[in-house]
């Protein structure tokens, strides 16, 4: 990837914070980061809890993560990916315990990022995630 002068931009990785995601509501998991200057970005949530998820959503930010919209957030967003949401390992709504998802994300015009989700039934501790961007 490069930049609007051609210049080639790093890949960059990060992690998102270990997270008890609560039954009630969305849970921010790990926290917003920063996607400004990348185009493209990898996620992958690794759902480590004991239950499974009843919502995923990706928000984005353009102003510097003081309001957020949700981009995607239904089952079948993540199932036939469109738009800015590349591509995803399936339908992330409903990412069982214990397994890992993933999506790819046109990152171009989003200043933060932010992804959240709830548990089906109680409270799913243990929900990390990694990132790539570039």
């Amino acid at each position: 990837m490069s930049d609007k002068r051609g210049t080639v931009l790093p890949r960059t990785t990060g992690t998102l914070a270990s997270t008890t995601v609560a039954l009630a509501g969305l849970t921010t998991i790990g926290a917003a980061f920063d996607v400004s200057g990348f185009s493209r970005l990898f996620v992958q949530i690794d759902n480590a809890g004991a239950n499974a998820f009843d919502a995923f959503e990706i928000q984005g930010s353009p102003d510097g993560g003081t309001t957020y919209e949700a981009l995607y957030s239904a089952a079948g967003d993540y199932t036939t990916p469109a738009g800015a949401l590349v591509d995803a390992s399936g339908d992330l709504t409903a990412l069982a315990s214990g397994a890992t998802g993933w999506f790819i994300l046109d990152t171009r015009g989003i200043d933060y990022l932010r992804i959240q989700a709830s548990a089906a039934v109680g409270s799913s501790a243990g929900v990390t995630g990694l990132w790539s961007a570039n």
